[in-house]
């Protein structure tokens, strides 16, 4: 308790600090976790989330994220002449964000003086498992600490699981909705695939949507990442099974499943760790470790591993075996662009048809000098000309040509380039 109640000193001398320095006011976001163990994951994942929410709303000048034994918590120094309006700003965002009621923000006017709902004539808080006077059921104890952090932990998984669903949705429908594409699907032509087409497409999404959940979950829950690709295979396999029946046969997502798969297990791993946003890639490469010894495997009857033993060509195992660098250089090459934006999103698959070996447009290409043709080709497209766009689309549905495992990494780009903008 000691060492707690230093960090909350050496919290108050850090503001006053950043006040000194900035001439600013400071606010500080910290998660509202009982009991002596301020530290538990919970806890940075809750303090990540609205400091995204506050860069949303506020301009910051200055960002501090510390770790103490009282938990984790940001320093966000921020200009303004009303300090009540600032503050009533964060207990907006306290009383109405879902989460709200697990995280504290303070606002910090001067070294000496932070304003509370008192200023505000706002009444205390409420308790989160009865809705009573908060102080009062803190000060009776009258919840255990173990049943109050199971309420955290279980609301904060639920609402990240219903946004995991939200963003991969999105990530989806922002690939298939892309339109003059290259001979891939879109809501207007099914292109160089003629088994296939929107609502298809769609109905394909809708089936895999609550296996890829499943996923997710076992990442999120997992307690080391070796075994996790082993753990969800089956699931992958069930997912493919249920779309293929659903299709009748026709294979929409195959690949999907397992680039996001591999994704939803790295993602879900990393932000149960508070672990950084980088470390997602090297969560599916230390998963992937074993993936290239499959082309060794007798059973294994793919147009892959014929890839691999002609030419060598690893296509999307070698992917994710190296952790899935092309899409680590495609989020490079967005940075702070707006992922929504069709130029955006087409120069994006532009760069991930040039940077990865698709062996979906090798068995489509026919042969390697075609494929290596054709990708040169590419790399000479101006995107942002949709005239061009257009002519090159024509010439890939003429010989049936399909990027069909660069659009499977575009979704999966989609996807973390969401999430890094709001729990990263």
């Amino acid at each position: 308790m000691n060492e707690i109640l230093r960090a909350r000193e050496y919290r108050v001398l850090y503001v006053r600090q950043m006040i000194r320095r900035n001439q600013s006011f400071v606010i500080t976001i910290k998660a509202n976790i009982p009991g002596p163990n301020k530290n538990i994951n919970a806890a940075h994942l809750l303090v990540r989330l609205f400091l995204n929410e506050l860069r949303g709303e506020l301009e910051s000048q200055e960002i501090i994220y510390m770790k103490s034994a009282d938990g984790p918590y940001v320093l966000f120094s921020v200009k303004g002449d009303d300090g009540l309006e600032i503050k009533k700003e964060l207990v907006s965002i306290e009383d109405k964000h879902p989460l709200g009621r697990y995280i504290d923000l303070d606002l910090y006017i001067s070294e000496q003086v932070s304003l509370s709902r008192f200023d505000l004539k706002k009444a205390n808080r409420k308790c989160f498992i009865c809705g009573k006077d908060a102080h009062i059921c803190s000060r009776n104890m009258t919840h255990s600490i173990p049943k109050l952090i199971q309420h955290i932990k279980l609301n904060l998984n639920f609402y990240i699981v219903e946004e995991i669903k939200r963003t991969l949705n999105y990530a989806i429908l922002a690939e298939l909705e892309l339109d003059e594409k290259f001979g891939l699907v879109t809501k207007t032509s099914s292109g160089s695939h003629q088994d296939m087409d929107y609502d298809l497409m769609v109905k394909a999404k809708n089936v895999i949507m609550p296996y890829f959940i499943q996923i997710f979950n076992i990442g999120y829950e997992a307690e080391e990442l070796v075994s996790l690709l082993d753990a969800s295979r089956y699931i992958g396999i069930a997912a493919e099974d249920e779309m293929l029946q659903v299709t009748k046969g026709v294979n929409c997502y195959k690949g999907l499943i397992f680039v996001m798969g591999l994704t939803l297990l790295a993602t879900g791993y990393a932000l149960a760790r508070h672990q950084s946003f980088d470390k997602i890639f090297d969560n599916i490469r230390s998963m992937s470790f074993g993936l290239l010894g499959e082309f060794n495997d007798m059973n294994l009857v793919t147009f892959g591993k014929e890839a691999y033993q002609e030419y060598k060509i690893t296509g999307v195992r070698g992917e994710a075996y190296s952790g899935f660098p092309s899409i680590r250089s495609t989020l490079e090459l967005i940075g702070e662009q707006d992922i929504a934006d069709p130029k955006v999103l087409r120069n994006a698959l532009k760069h991930l048809i040039i940077n990865t070996q698709d062996t979906v447009l090798l068995k489509r290409a026919k042969s390697l000098s075609e494929y290596e043709k054709i990708k040169h080709m590419f790399a000479s497209l101006d995107v942002s000309n949709l005239s061009q766009v257009r002519q090159f689309t024509q010439y890939a549905i003429k010989r049936n040509l399909s990027f069909g495992g660069s659009a499977d990494l575009l979704v999966a780009t989609v996807f973390l380039n969401s999430l890094r903008h709001r729990y990263f």
